[in-house]
């Protein structure tokens, strides 16, 4: 489940020079976004973009986001806060009406390519989405190391079979 981050623009209200804007979460807006990454918190979240028309119905969605958030390290528990600077371009496309599926792939293209629906430009579901894929996965405090704890001496003895043999062995030769 996402959260709903209610930022967006028809295409109606994208001037022909293009458009800019600047955003900042709410604190109900961040503690609905930390619940749904499962982080501790979310302190920060600013967006910076642009919105430019392009030919053939085409706009062009860039700017940054910045985000600071917190989570618990994987190996302590231990709170870790993360600095977040993402970068973002898309390109929204009007969908065509008889395109058979057939979705056009260019290794060198560097911008993500969305279909234009409903005539508007979702913002925030795009932020959000660089936001997820930004936060690390495996968190980890400066330092932290996981160190494997000892096996108890009797998971160790009884292990192989061929151990418990051997000392069967031992028992019956020293009779």
């Amino acid at each position: 489940m996402a959260a709903e981050i209610e930022w967006s623009h028809k295409i109606g209200e994208v001037p022909a020079i293009g458009l800019s804007a600047e955003r900042h979460a709410t604190s109900a807006l961040r503690a609905e976004i930390a619940a749904t990454l499962d982080l501790i918190a979310c302190e920060r979240l600013d967006v910076r973009y642009e919105i430019t028309p392009l030919s053939q119905g085409r706009y062009l969605l860039e700017g940054t986001l910045v985000a600071d958030v917190t989570q618990s390290c994987v190996v302590t528990l231990e709170p870790v806060e993360t600095h977040l600077v993402e970068p973002f371009e898309v390109e929204f496309r009007p969908e065509a009406p008889d395109a058979e599926d057939e979705v056009e792939f260019d290794a060198l293209e560097s911008r993500d390519i969305e279909p234009l629906e409903d005539d508007t430009i979702p913002v925030g579901r795009i932020v959000y989405e660089h936001l997820a894929s930004a936060v690390p996965a495996y968190p980890r405090k400066e330092g932290a190391a996981f160190e494997q704890p000892p096996e108890p001496e009797a998971t160790r003895s009884a292990a192989s079979p061929f151990a418990v043999l051997e000392q069967l062995k031992n028992s019956k030769s020293e009779k």
